[in-house]
Formats: C-alpha cells, structure tokens, sequence
C-alpha cells in the first residue's frame, strides 16, 4: 500500500477528517490527537498493510517505520490541510519524561545526523592514531601528527567535513533546546534560542560561570522561567509598548536570573546526577546493567526513553562518553532476537510478512517497528525480549562499553562506540541477541505459540 493510499484509508477509519485535532511524527510514529476517539476503528487502522502496530498514549501513535512515518505524515496532511506547526495542543499535565520528550524528539534527526557523523569520524581518527603509532609519525607545524596521516591518505578534508558535522549539532545543542523548550512552553522560540547562547557564551568565565554550566537541564528550566516572565510582561505592558518592552525586558530579567541564579543551582543538581548515575552504575554493577537494559523495552514503548536525551547529553558533554545509551541500546538486541524466534514459531502469514518487514529494520537501527509489529501481538516476546536485553546489558557493564555520541541503535551504533570498542559492542550485541532468541523460543514452545 502506498503512502497516499494509507493516508486515506486512514483517515477514513478516523471518523472523517473533522475528527482530527492535531497531527506530527517521530522517527517510526505517526502521532494524531483525535476530537472524538470512539469515532476511531483502531483495529482497522492496525490491520492496514504498512501499519506496525498502534500505542495508545498521550495522542494515537501509529507505527509505519522509520523514513515512512514522515511521508505517511505529509500524505495525511495534504489532504486533511492541516499543518502541525503551532496547533499541537500538549497536555499540561504530562509527567516531566514527556516533556524532555517533546523538547528533544525535534531535536532527534539533527543529533543523529551529527552522531553518526561524528561516530565514522572517530572510527577515521582512530585508525590515523594506530598509524601514528605503529610509525612513530610526528606533527609539523600546520598539522597534527594524526592529521598528517590523514592527509597522506587523502582523508584529511573528508574528516574535516564530518568533524564539522558532527560540531554543527553538538556544539549549538543548547541554542536548538531552547528553541524546542520554548515551543513546548509556548512561548517565543527565538527568545528560548538566545537564552540557550548564553549558556556557550565564551565570556562566562568573566562572571566566575564555565560554559555549558547547567547543562541542557539548566536550559529547559531557563525557558520555562522566560514563558512565566514574559506572560506576567504582557499583563502588565501597555499593547502599544508590547512589541519593544516585552521581548526586551523578558530576555534582561530572565538572562539575569539565569545567570545569577539557574546556572549555578542547575550545574551543581546536573553534577550531582551524573555523579548518582555513575556510582548506580559502578556500585549495581552487572545486576544494574541487566536490570537497565530490561527495563529500557517499557520506555521506548511509551516513548519515554527521549527523555533520558539530556542525561547521555550530560555525560557526553562533561566527559567525552555516555556509560548509560549502550545499556539503553541493548533493547534494540533483544527485540531482534525475540522477533527472530516468533518468525521461525508462527505459523500467520500476517506475523511473517510483519517480521519480515520489522526486524531487518531493528537490526539496523530502531526497535519500534519489532516492538508493536511482531513482539506486543505475539502476547508474550515483549517479555521475553526484555529479558534478553538484560543480558546484554550485563555484558555492556562487564567490558564497561560506553558511547561517545548518540543516535540509532542496532548496527547504526557501532560508529557511536567510544575508545575503539566496536568488537566489545558486537559481542555485547550478539549475547543479548542470542538471549532474547533462546528465551523467546523456549517460551514460545511452552505456550505452543503459533
């Protein structure tokens, strides 16, 4: 079925198209807030050919896979003419996971652009290193000992171009954030930027402040700190003086009070989580992995787990590598071996076309597809399949496997693997493979699922 095609149809298991209040996508989701959801067949919607599966949560979340779920998005769009851009209504009451959510889910594609950039890039530069070592290459006076090999072997520019890549992202991360936070507050998204900018701004160290002190963390709380004072502005400032007081006086106070205030609390909570997250990690050791790993399906089914961007930000940002985003990845392995024990049991020929479909997609990058399009209907291999995960996670925590960007999961992940660890990653990746296939098979047997 084409995009076009399932756009219609559904619509057409929507109640019409005045059933439909909002409309926007993720990676593998297309999200529609309904006016009326008993007027929604969703049983239709999820036997459509192309769909994935179907989480129910703060919106309706249909799953039609990665790269689809933009075209399916446009499809519907085209002919609802409706336009996301400022009419999503987010729920006010959301948990504080779902609001990182929704700051960073926009942010997504550029950080994984710019991971997987710079991932090939360190894999580059790791290998000039073994040169220069192996060699005993020395720098000169316009290159580095590393670029000199780069250059001998014509790569210099490439990996000059991919390091500038990767920077695009990670070096102005703070200014996209605030500008996501702020949509989120509902406030003016050029202002929510500009705090952002005042979080890299060089010349902090004259105000006893570090660069990117407060992280991220800081930034989001600094928006929504801007979206309070510039809504008490426009109560008080007359309309004729709205235009030049209010973004004005909103950017003096708030940038004020972030700096004498945000930055300094945010820096010392950020320091103390990364801090707390290290020791869980240290001190829970193998059992900690095992239970991070398992625990991590339950998130990506609710989308959760996009809150959890900031932390790996953090540690990324503060010491090069996140420990935590391998443990997370190890669902994805998981979910794989799951999927391929419920294709070789069952005997639907709608299961094997959806697998056939899911798990190569897994493998390679992202888990939702498996997750609702075989693991959640089989009935039992999302269980099964987190299990799995844990035991890759064990082995992440064992060989102290740790991410230097982040991104994808599946095979996407091995350029995003610090120190060179790419081996220990496929190990790691396999075991938990290999888990979550005996386990699922096993299971699947005991139940005499078909």
């Amino acid at each position: 079925m084409d995009n076009k095609t399932l756009a219609t149809k559904i619509i057409e298991y929507s109640g019409g198209t005045d059933n439909f209040s909002s409309l926007t996508n993720c990676m593998t989701r297309v999200r529609i807030k309904y006016k009326d959801l008993d007027k929604v067949d969703l049983d239709a919607i999820k036997d459509l050919q192309g769909v994935q599966g179907i989480n129910q949560a703060e919106s309706t979340q249909i799953i039609v896979g990665p790269g689809r779920s933009e075209k399916v998005k446009t499809e519907l769009e085209n002919q609802l003419s409706l336009k996301n851009d400022d009419n999503e209504e987010e729920d006010e009451k959301q948990g504080f996971l779902k609001t990182l959510a929704s700051i960073f889910i926009p942010a997504l594609p550029a950080i994984i652009a710019s991971g997987i950039s710079m991932g090939i890039n360190n894999v580059i530069m790791n290998i000039a290193d073994l040169r220069v070592a192996e060699l005993g290459i020395e720098a000169t006076e316009s290159l580095s000992a590393q670029q000199v090999v780069l250059d001998s072997w014509n790569m210099l520019e490439v990996s000059t171009f991919l390091g500038i890549v990767g920077d695009a992202t990670f070096s102005f991360l703070a200014i996209y954030i605030g500008i996501t936070a702020a949509r989120v507050f509902k406030t003016d998204m050029i202002l929510g930027g500009i705090l952002g900018a005042v979080t890299i701004a060089g010349e902090l160290s004259l105000l006893g402040l570090q660069t990117g002190q407060g992280g991220l963390f800081g930034v989001i709380l600094g928006v929504y700190i801007l979206a309070k004072v510039q809504q008490w502005l426009r109560k008080i400032i007359p309309n004729i003086l709205d235009v030049v007081l209010t973004p004005t006086l909103t950017v003096l106070i708030t940038g004020a009070l972030y700096l004498a205030v945000i930055m300094p609390i945010a820096g010392f909570l950020s320091d103390g989580l990364m801090n707390g997250i290290i020791w869980l990690l240290d001190f829970s050791g193998i059992i900690g992995g095992f239970v991070l790993s398992a625990l991590f399906p339950s998130l990506i089914a609710t989308g959760l787990h996009h809150g959890l961007t900031p932390i790996h930000m953090e540690f990324i940002n503060a010491t090069g590598a996140t420990p935590l985003f391998p443990v997370q990845i190890m669902s994805n392995a998981g979910m794989v071996g799951a999927g391929i024990a419920i294709y070789l049991l069952t005997k639907s020929a709608k299961m094997k076309e959806n697998a056939k479909g899911a798990i190569p997609t897994t493998f390679l990058s992202v888990g939702e597809p498996t997750m609702y399009g075989v693991l959640i209907p089989s009935g039992f291999g999302f269980i099964t399949a987190s299990l799995g995960a844990g035991f890759g996670g064990i082995m992440i925590r064992l060989l102290d496997v740790q991410a230097s960007a982040i991104g994808a999961a599946g095979m996407s992940a091995i350029p995003l693997i610090a120190n060179g660890d790419y081996l220990k990653y496929l190990l790691c990746y396999a075991i938990g493979c290999a888990a979550g296939f005996i386990i699922t098979y096993l299971v699947g047997k005991a139940r005499k699922y078909s």
